[in-house]
């Protein structure tokens, strides 16, 4: 009983602290600068924006946009086009979106375009993980991609690693192109609450049991608890006209709830536009409210854990920043899913044509919350889907890796009954598959799945050639080398054949197949001999 009190005891962290101040921020970056990129193994949730459909909503939109500023003025198309990525993450949205970008430059003729896109994140480990990533390094050979320390809770210089530029106004002549995915809602937050027609702060408390204390920190911030003290405020709480007509707003036309306000975006969104010249063009998704409406009758704001932890965006708050302070915004339809908002700092978004259509289309159309709400329904099913359906869904993801190995299993279970056209279609397209695998630690390799395919369906040359790619990534395996001898046999490479069996019965010799295999090949090849 005495260790159970022991147990219950708990550590106060920090009292009554302005929620922007707290040291939850603190834990966050040094979560993320521990872990660098193994937080996005299992931890962190990231797909819903890093695929290949999303991918293309934002290529095609930045590059309408492209065009449309160049339309407008023509010499722009003697600077380069900068696109900084927030929080870069794990890098695969970075992949598919240079990847589309370079696609989409060749087939609009838009070559002698310059665009540099910037991974940036605040932590070196990542920014190393991308400097040698195989998958970019094509598009680093072309001054496609570079790189940056950038920290968004400071103010502090964005310097490119590879061409050793400094993103600052002499730089930026063309309006400067912002990705920020998963990054608005894991930055800090002001918040507070509206009651009886006032407006007071939440001033946080945090504590968390003794036996989850190390070093004097919390080991596990899922066991964090925290608590809310409330401090009536005065106007001018920002000393800011552009953020303090937005908390009056709220003041003004909340019931009763509590609410979150951006202010750590805010700053970085601020530094940005000094560094551009006031020319900042934003794109963000993330889980969010974008309406008054939605951020009436809420409770005090939780914590959502996973790894790290992230909060509800303000998506109303930074669209209304920006047309305070003269610029305009795009606030998709509500509905369940992740938001999509488009953000300008220097124009009418109704100004550009193009992106406008682009906007229409990839936001407010079949947006990347669409996507993942119809691709989560199709992956309860997928065991009760025929081959032609698995196909078309991979077609709409755009051939996504990530999603085939999920049903690889289902689809060389089909190939024998389905129809052939059906089966060609997706052999026809398994390069783009491959082209689209990005590594990351500890995850399956797409390379030997689409081996497994082709060896399903008899195309012993092709998976050849996907299994000895795989080894790069999957190393020496028993399964690797008794399907690559296999493949080589029925090829007629019979003496390679024989080796690899070698190397796979040396992994396992136990394997009964491999030496019955091996000792028929030993006869075959004897018996080869003896004819000649």
């Amino acid at each position: 009983m005495k260790n159970d009190t022991q147990n219950d005891r708990k550590v106060v962290i920090e009292q009554h602290k302005k929620f922007s101040e707290s040291c939850l921020w603190k834990m966050q970056r040094d979560y993320f600068d521990q872990e660098g990129i193994n937080a996005w193994v299992n931890q962190v949730p990231f797909y819903i924006t890093s695929n290949p459909y999303i991918a293309n909503c934002y290529a095609q939109i930045v590059i309408r946009f492209i065009r449309d500023t160049i339309q407008r003025n023509p010499d722009a198309i003697n600077h380069p086009f900068y696109i900084l990525e927030l929080g870069t993450g794990s890098g695969r949205f970075s992949f598919y979106v240079l990847k589309t970008l370079h696609e989409l430059r060749q087939t609009l003729g838009m070559q002698d375009v310059s665009i540099c896109y910037v991974m940036s994140d605040f932590t070196k480990n990542n920014v190393q993980y991308y400097e040698t990533h195989p998958a970019l390094q094509p598009y680093l050979a072309q001054g496609l991609v570079d790189f940056a320390i950038f920290d968004m809770e400071a103010e502090r210089p964005i310097t490119l690693l590879k061409k050793n530029i400094r993103l600052n106004p002499e730089t930026l002549i063309n309006p400067l192109t912002v990705f920020a995915n998963y990054i608005f809602d894991t930055v800090s937050h002001d918040a507070f609450t509206v009651h009886e027609g006032k407006l007071y702060e939440l001033l946080l408390s945090i504590a968390t049991p003794e036996n989850n204390m190390h070093d004097n920190k919390p080991v596990n911030m899922e066991h964090l608890s925290i608590d809310y003290k409330v401090n009536e405020i005065k106007n001018n709480y920002y000393d800011d006209p552009d953020l303090d007509q937005i908390l009056d707003i709220y003041k003004q036309q909340l019931t009763e709830s509590s609410f979150l306000f951006p202010i750590g975006s805010i700053k970085a969104i601020k530094l940005l536009k000094k560094l551009s010249q006031n020319k900042l063009f934003i794109i963000s998704s993330d889980k969010g409210y974008s309406t008054v409406a939605s951020l009436d009758n809420l409770g005090h704001p939780s914590l959502s854990f996973h790894g790290s932890f992230s909060m509800m965006v303000n998506f109303h708050a930074l669209a209304n920043y920006f047309k305070n302070s003269g610029g305009d915004a795009f606030l998709q339809t509500p509905h369940k899913g992740i938001k999509t908002s488009v953000f300008s700092s220097h124009q009418q978004l109704s100004e550009l044509p193009e992106t406008a259509l682009a906007i229409h289309q990839y936001v407010e159309g079949v947006s990347a919350a669409d996507y993942f709400t119809l691709h989560r329904r199709m992956s309860d099913t997928f065991n009760e889907c025929s081959l032609d359906i698995i196909a078309a869904h991979l077609n709409l993801t755009g051939w996504d890796p990530h999603i085939y190995l999920k049903l690889a299993n289902r689809v060389t279970a089909l190939v024998e009954e389905s129809d052939q056209d059906t089966v060609a279609f997706l052999a026809k397209n398994m390069p783009k598959m491959a082209a689209n695998y990005y590594y990351m630690p500890k995850s399956d390799c797409i390379l030997f799945e689409i081996a497994v395919f082709f060896h399903a369906v008899k195309r012993y040359a092709d998976a050849l050639h996907y299994y000895q790619q795989a080894q790069h990534y999957v190393g020496e395996q028993f399964g690797l080398f008794y399907n690559i001898a296999l493949c080589e046999h029925h090829v007629g490479k019979i003496e390679d054949a024989l080796a690899n069996f070698a190397r796979a019965i040396k992994i396992d010799s136990s394997s009964k197949e491999a030496i019955e295999w091996m000792t028929y090949i030993q006869k075959e090849l004897a018996d080869k001999t003896q004819t000649q």
